[in-house]
């Protein structure tokens, strides 16, 4: 299986498999456009009653295939 090595802060390796690491970047994706929309909306970052784990779940599956290919070629170009 293709793994993406990565040097920590604490000067150690960390070595994930492709499709771990695309999961981990769709959850940040996701994460990050929450987080957009409810500054645009004025939510409060103390409100959490607008968490839906199942639609962030579902941004996950919908985005991972694509998100793996971004990986891949960017592996393959050396930019990983």
């Amino acid at each position: 299986m293709d793994t993406i090595k990565f040097k920590l802060k604490n000067k150690t390796t960390h070595e994930m498999s492709v499709p771990e690491l695309a999961r981990w970047a769709c959850l940040l994706e996701g994460i990050e456009f929450i987080t957009k929309r409810s500054e645009e909306l004025g939510i409060e970052d103390t409100n959490v009653d607008w968490i839906k784990p199942l639609a962030l779940q579902k941004y996950i599956d919908e985005r991972f295939e694509a998100m793996k290919h971004d990986l891949t070629v960017e592996k393959m170009m050396g930019r990983l």
